[in-house]
């Protein structure tokens, strides 16, 4: 929205060693503290909110206070805006009652998981009655909102990445750093150590390969984090897959193009949890593709708005270890498919997905509010 001429300002959660205002590539970020001393804050980042709400009862205790905040910051910085755009539920709760106090036109963008969730809420069918608009990321968060709240004025924006950042670059020395061999296939999985993520069924699709078809030369590495990473480690251990699959830690924004760039795959295998929380949309997957990567991933949630199977990238039925393994033998023999498959990718990320499209087609929803072209 910057590069299109608006003045953009952000309001986020702190976390224990971040600034309290900083400039992200000129727009100002002001971060609220929410409970002290800053070190005990367990509600946002990491896992996510949904996931440290239910793990942390700490953090749960924290929500009434971050919210409070929350609304207190948005407010002091509210008054020489025209547009509140909020992200996910919480937000979009703060924003009601600042846009009602100051009479602005309030945004709401749904990224899926409050809405696989929770389903029919209080919380949410009030935020969703006094937004001005919906923004959903997937036709698939678009259907399930449209479900349980019929009369909700909304629309499918999906999220977009930055064309600019990602697209094919290579490092000197990665594949090295990362104990690859000149013949070895690069799989790489990122992602948060969730349920949702799927990541144990990646792991038993590397064993049917490694093991049962004598694919010794696929080498995946995992990167993120999160509190499941002990139940990768062991079963990783179980299946004698030490030497076919590391972690790589948490990798930096400015690193992941490199990741991307550099695999030969990337694989993000995603299910529907216990919760019914899954993919909204799958950004991961725009960025691989961004960067020219043949992706594989499971027919789940918004993931069939990015993925179209057999063009730029395959589609498997999710929690199915052999299917999955079928599909990355099937890219693995077959250098010309997963060349073609990641071309089309990148140039489908290019048309359909990249910010400067998505934020003229943001920017195009917010005259409408105004009743202006």
């Amino acid at each position: 929205m910057q590069k299109l001429g608006h003045r953009v300002k952000v309001i986020a959660p702190h976390h224990y060693g971040s600034e309290k205002k900083e400039m992200y590539d000129g727009i100002p970020v002001y971060r609220f503290t929410y409970f002290w001393p800053s070190g005990l804050q367990k509600l946002a980042y990491g896992d996510g909110i949904p996931t440290n709400i239910r793990r942390s009862f700490l953090a749960k205790m924290q929500l009434p206070v971050f919210i409070l905040f929350f609304f207190l910051k948005s407010l002091r910085h509210s008054s020489n805006v025209d547009v509140i755009h909020s992200h996910w539920t919480i937000a979009g709760l703060v924003g009601v009652f600042v846009s009602k106090l100051t009479r602005k036109k309030h945004v709401l963008s749904m990224h899926g998981a409050e809405i696989f969730v929770l389903g029919k809420n209080r919380v949410l069918g009030f935020v969703l009655k006094r937004v001005d608009l919906l923004i959903n990321n997937s036709r698939f968060t678009q259907a399930n909102v449209l479900e349980n709240y019929p009369h909700t004025n909304c629309v499918v924006i999906s999220p977009g990445t930055d064309t600019a950042r990602f697209y094919p670059q290579f490092k000197q020395g990665l594949r090295t750093e990362l104990g690859l061999g000149d013949l070895d296939i690069f799989i790489l999985c990122v992602g948060k150590f969730i349920p949702r993520k799927g990541i144990e069924y990646l792991i038993d699709a590397m064993d049917i390969l490694v093991h049962k078809r004598g694919l010794e030369n696929l080498k995946l590495r995992i990167g993120g984090r999160g509190y499941l990473k002990p139940v990768y480690e062991k079963k990783i251990s179980n299946l004698h897959l030490e030497r076919s699959i590391e972690f790589t830690g948490y990798i930096p924004d400015g690193e992941i193009p490199y990741y991307y760039s550099e695999s030969d795959i990337f694989v993000l295998p995603s299910i529907v949890d216990e919760n019914g929380d899954t993919e909204g949309l799958g950004v991961v997957l725009v960025e691989a593709n961004a960067c020219g990567t043949a992706v594989i991933s499971s027919r789940v949630g918004g993931i069939p708005d990015v993925i179209e199977d057999g063009y730029n990238g395959l589609l498997i039925e999710q929690k199915q270890p052999l299917q999955l393994a079928e599909a990355i033998q099937t890219l693995c023999e077959n250098d010309s498919l997963r060349k073609e498959i990641g071309q089309r990718g990148m140039e489908k990320v290019k048309k359909e997905f990249s910010w400067h499209e998505i934020a003229k087609k943001i920017e195009r929803h917010y005259y409408e509010l105004f009743g202006s072209e």
